[in-house]
C-alpha cells in the first residue's frame, strides 16, 4: 500500500456527494479517485487525474426499506410488495391515458430497476424496437434495459403504458425518437 488514506474523509466525501445528488463531482477536493493498483486517492498530484479513475458517488444499492418509502410516497395506493424467487419487487396497477388497464412488477436486478408487464399478457408478442418491450415482458427503458431508481422506473412505466396503448391502436409508439 502506498499512503494511508483517511477513511473518514472518504466517507465524508461520498456521503456529502450522495446527499447533494452529485455522482461524479468536478471539483478534485470533492472527488474520490482510484489508481491502477487499486489504491484510493483523495489528493492526486496535479496533472495526474487523467491517469486515475474517478469513483461514482451514487449509493451502492437501494434497500427494500428505501423502496418502501418511495412506494408509500410515489406509487399507486394499490401497490403491493411481492417476493418472487427471492427478488422483492412491487406490483401495481394503472390505467393508461387511453383507458387501458396495466398491471406491472417493478424490481431491482441488482444494478437497475426493471418493470415487467404482468397484464395484459404481452410477453413475446411484439417487436422489441417498435413496442419497447423485451420478449420476456420487461419494458425496454433504453441502455441496460432498466433505470437507476424505483421512482424513475415507475414514472417511465406509466408513460410507456400510454405509448403502448397508442401503439396498439396506430402501430406507432409516440414517445420515442427511434420510432419517428
Amino acid at each position: 500500500m502506498t499512503n494511508q488514506v483517511d477513511l473518514n474523509e472518504v466517507r465524508n466525501r461520498v456521503i456529502a456527494n450522495q446527499q447533494s445528488g452529485t455522482d461524479l463531482p468536478n471539483a478534485t477536493d470533492r472527488s474520490v479517485f482510484v489508481d491502477s493498483e487499486g489504491n484510493i486517492i483523495l489528493r492526486p498530484q496535479p496533472g495526474t487525474e487523467r491517469q486515475l479513475s474517478r469513483v461514482p458517488q451514487k449509493t451502492f444499492a437501494a434497500t427494500v426499506t428505501a423502496d418502501r418509502q418511495i412506494v408509500a410516497q410515489k406509487l399507486p395506493n394499490n401497490t403491493q410488495e411481492m417476493s418472487v424467487s427471492g427478488v422483492t419487487g412491487w406490483v401495481y396497477s394503472i390505467t393508461s391515458e387511453l383507458g387501458d388497464q396495466y398491471t406491472m412488477f417493478a424490481y431491482s436486478d441488482g444494478s437497475l430497476y426493471q418493470v415487467m408487464v404482468l397484464f395484459p399478457a404481452v410477453a413475446g408478442k411484439f417487436n422489441v424496437h417498435d413496442a419497447h418491450l423485451f420478449s420476456d415482458g420487461r419494458i425496454c427503458f433504453g441502455d441496460g434495459g432498466g433505470l437507476p431508481t424505483l421512482e424513475q422506473a415507475f414514472a417511465k412505466s406509466v408513460l410507456w403504458a400510454t405509448g403502448f396503448s397508442s401503439y396498439l391502436r396506430t402501430d406507432l409508439f409516440p414517445f420515442s425518437i427511434n420510432n419517428l
